[in-house]
């Protein structure tokens, strides 16, 4: 009796589990047509399909990377492999490694390529993305999916422009002559003529980049596309720059800034403070800067306009403000380093309470033999979970990394600029006519200078007066400079002695003071 009711119940429940599985086919083929042209009528069709419901591979496979290419389209980026992650390893497997002859699963293959990298892209991880973008320029070009093809010629050019600039520049002409073959969004097209350009400055060939953002500047303004009008007014403000045409450069900088969105304001505001400094209008520069709203999660602009305003206080040698500013600058950074490890740990969260969750559906909605599934999918859930814990170490450990670096090497340019000011401030102080209170700001300046040489360089100073508590001022004074190996011209100027007067004094220091008679070993040696 048990066994007569239970087939029916089974029947039943297989029936209702297809039916749902056909409507999901239906909508995910609906989406993939849509697609790219009409990103929201695609995000439509995703909307009605239940993430939580039962899907199979195939399915879970093509909803995550459609999900994707819509979040992308619609400005979001690529920001968790959470879903293009599964799609890639499917249709690896299902095209053979880009292989198979099936042009659908190729083009499939070939997109997912793309989306993985833009998500290594997006966690600067440059190195992992080449290979993808190279499989998927391979996949597109063999089932002639133009539009894939183009968009990863164009981010391979920007992942190459620092280590190969010229490769970077055959990608983006690549780019713009797949382009061509479709012509399927004139912005587009801006924006591949903008990466030319980009490529061409990051190549120094600023005259062959000055043509191309021109090109593309003339032909978002004849079709009134202000962004990318924007974005060309802001790449020859760059190209200008580089070309020390300053004025130039401003020129195009205040036209951004009448062309830009919101989005689109701030780094407008940014380049046109630059091109204001670069043109020693530091007032003006400061003022640009002052009225750039600090919004407290855009990390990279308030680090911009903090480092920019550090600069403008070295140049009017203000040290308390540049301290201040560098300061601040750090500070940002290690709360876009802490944000972005929040964001990352809600990302874990949510997908843990997804599968929860999941797993409590199927145990309300299968009996005993559906038990079995759950127990081998908590495992495999337990063990993806530990690679993708493992993988996310090791880009933690590499952003880590990149975050010292930059602290210790912005944090060297700084104290690299005060000495040299501290310098600049000593061979002013020389040509100025003696007086007391010259003396007094001569003596203050090299205080100043011992300081920073004692924070800087492991007490460097103290321990010299402690090991040579018989050296004159004149010799610590030319051993600080020594060790900051100054030049023998600049030597002379703060002296004010003459060539061979400085040599006689590094010799007679080597040898009285260092007790070094080797003619083979000079003072700078000495002293490292």
């Amino acid at each position: 009796m048990k066994k007569n009711l239970l087939l029916p119940l089974v029947a039943g429940l297989t029936f209702i589990f297809s039916c749902c599985n056909r409507q999901t086919d239906s909508l995910l083929e609906r989406a993939e047509k849509f697609l790219p042209a009409h990103p929201d009528s695609a995000a439509a069709c995703l909307s009605r399909i239940d993430p939580m419901e039962e899907m199979d591979e195939g399915q879970k496979a093509l909803y995550g990377l459609l999900n994707t290419i819509v979040e992308n389209h619609q400005g979001n980026g690529v920001t968790t492999d959470s879903l293009i992650r599964h799609s890639y390893e499917y249709y690896r497997n299902k095209s053979d490694d880009g292989q198979t002859s099936d042009f659908r699963m190729l083009r499939r293959y070939a997109q997912s390529c793309y989306y993985m990298s833009v998500f290594y892209t997006s966690c600067d991880s440059t190195h992992l993305c080449d290979e993808l973008l190279h499989q998927s320029i391979r996949g597109s070009e063999k089932c002639a999916d133009w539009h894939t093809c183009y968009l990863a010629h164009t981010l391979l050019s920007l992942t190459t422009s620092f280590e190969d600039p010229q490769d970077a520049v055959d990608q983006a002409l690549k780019a713009l002559n797949v382009y061509h073959q479709i012509n399927d969004d004139i912005n587009n097209e801006v924006l591949i003529m903008g990466h030319v350009a980009a490529s061409y400055l990051a190549a120094s060939e600023p005259d062959s980049a000055l043509e191309y953002y021109l090109k593309g500047y003339e032909l978002a303004e004849k079709n009134h596309l202000k962004e990318a009008q924007n974005s060309m007014c802001m790449g020859l403000s760059d190209t200008y720059c580089y070309m020390g045409a300053f004025w130039q450069a401003l020129f195009y900088a205040k036209i951004g800034i009448e062309t830009a969105d919101s989005a689109a304001l701030v780094p407008s505001l940014l380049s046109l403070a630059q091109c204001y400094y670069a043109c020693d209008s530091l007032d003006q520069a400061k003022a640009v800067l002052d009225t750039i709203p600090c919004d407290s999660n855009d990390y990279v602009s308030r680090y911009l306009t903090l480092r920019t305003l550090s600069e403008i206080a070295a140049q009017r040698r203000d040290v308390d403000s540049i301290y201040a500013y560098v300061d601040s600058a750090y500070e940002c950074l290690e709360d876009r380093f802490s944000r972005v490890q929040q964001v990352k740990d809600a990302s874990i969260a949510k997908e843990q309470k997804i599968v929860e969750v999941r797993h409590e559906t199927e145990l309300n909605r299968w009996m005993l033999g559906s038990l079995i599934v759950i127990l081998l999918l908590g495992a495999g859930a337990f063990y993806y979970y530990r690679f993708k814990r493992n993988k996310r170490l090791i880009v933690e450990q590499e952003m880590e990394t990149q975050y010292q670096e930059e602290l210790a090497r912005q944090k060297a340019l700084t104290q690299t600029a005060v000495q040299q000011q501290l310098v600049e401030r000593l061979i002013s102080l020389s040509q100025t006519k003696a007086s007391k209170n010259q003396a007094k700001k001569v003596e203050a300046t090299w205080q100043e200078l011992e300081q920073l040489i004692n924070e800087t360089d492991n007490h460097f100073v103290t321990t010299l007066r402690q090991r040579h508590p018989d050296f004159k001022e004149k010799d610590i004074h030319l051993c600080m400079l020594v060790r900051l190996k100054v030049t023998n011209a600049i030597l002379e100027d703060i002296f004010r002695i003459g060539e061979s007067a400085v040599k006689k004094r590094k010799s007679t220091l080597k040898k009285t003071g260092f007790h070094i008679d080797d003619p083979n070993v000079t003072l700078e040696q000495v002293l490292g």
